[in-house]
């Protein structure tokens, strides 16, 4: 859905690759899918056919493709992995681009639209930006920043804000703060930007069936509770 100069924002790379576990704008409940776009003197069907065989221990050809009668011989060519995603998955994953564009994307704005609407008279809220000149999220996040407040604050706002039936998170957390690069050396106190980015960011519930009076109980129930926080 994220789109940059009028294109779909995966066509500007030469592989983009797509999650589509349960809570993305699409889903197969679990699983992804690589797009292939190679330049000039690459071959694109030569390096889907090497991706297949890497998702499918190496080999030549499916379980389905074995079923055709005499042709079913197959080889193994690579020692590849077991990462295919199965056919029910895929099929739940078509069903949904199919009506993604014209049902899901334009339900994930008005649900963006109705909290950028809510919080627009709010001085402590820093909305994410979602269009710009030449650009257009695919609104999978809405990543709310609220001014002034402390790591310690926000994590209170958020328990107060659950406890209200609310389920929101924080995305994502600035690497140096995980052992894996805390191991490596990394420390946040030398990423500034990004750990003020993330102390003060709560992402609100953004779905197809959220309706507006869901989303504007969100919008009360965050200024009520940090309200409460902050006094």
């Amino acid at each position: 859905g994220a789109t940059y100069q009028n294109k779909p924002a995966a066509s500007w790379s030469d592989l983009a690759v797509y999650s589509l576990h349960a809570v993305k704008n699409v889903t197969s409940a679990e699983g992804g899918m690589i797009l292939i776009n190679m330049p000039a003197g690459f071959d694109n069907d030569e390096v889907y056919k090497t991706l297949r065989l890497w998702s499918l221990n190496g080999q030549t050809k499916d379980a389905f493709t074995k079923t055709q009668g005499s042709s079913w011989r197959y080889d193994i060519v690579y020692p590849g992995f077991k990462m295919n995603m199965p056919d029910v998955l895929a099929a739940i994953a078509l069903a949904q681009m199919r009506k993604y564009k014209d049902q899901l994307m334009p339900e994930r704005k008005r649900v963006y639209e109705r909290y950028k609407i809510g919080f627009e008279n709010w001085d402590l809220a820093q909305y994410p930006l979602a269009q710009t000149a030449d650009s257009e999220s695919s609104y999978h996040l809405y990543a709310l920043r609220i001014k002034g407040i402390t790591e310690e604050q926000r994590d209170k706002i958020i328990d107060a804000v659950m406890a209200e039936g609310v389920s929101v998170n924080v995305h994502f957390q600035p690497l140096p703060l995980l052992s894996v690069f805390k191991e490596k050396g990394y420390d946040i106190a030398d990423y500034p930007s990004a750990f003020d980015s993330y102390s003060r960011e709560i992402s609100l519930p953004i779905y197809p069936q959220l309706t507006d009076e869901q989303a504007d109980f969100i919008v009360e129930t965050i200024i009520a509770k940090t309200q409460v926080v902050l006094k």
